[in-house]
């Protein structure tokens, strides 16, 4: 049986000095991809949002007319109907009572 050939401390102090070089390389591959695709991303995205995102539902009834305001004077509250519109709270959310149980898939 043949056995590998003994490496010298030369070669040892090369491969150390080569992985220490694609480290340091990787490294600075990667900071520049980093800031390459945020970049992009600011480039491309301005920020802001044009989708509009209400809690109520809006909706135009043209046989009805209603016209009304209602406000409290100790609070903040106040509501203003339109002529032509109609305006619908959104379903209250739910609870539900019992056990729970949570598995995570292990015994």
């Amino acid at each position: 049986m043949k056995t590998a050939a003994r490496r010298s401390p030369a070669d040892r102090d090369r491969a150390v000095a080569r992985l220490r070089a694609l480290t340091i390389g990787s490294s600075i591959a990667s900071i520049a991809a980093v800031g390459g695709f945020g970049a992009v991303a600011a480039l491309s995205h301005d920020g802001t949002s044009t989708d509009v995102t209400t809690a109520a539902i809006v909706s135009t009834d043209t046989t009805t007319a209603t016209t009304g305001t209602s406000s409290t004077t100790g609070g903040s509250t106040s509501t203003t109907t339109t002529p032509g519109t109609t305006t619908q709270a959104t379903a209250a959310p739910t609870t539900t009572t019992g056990t729970a149980h949570a598995a995570t898939g292990s015994s």
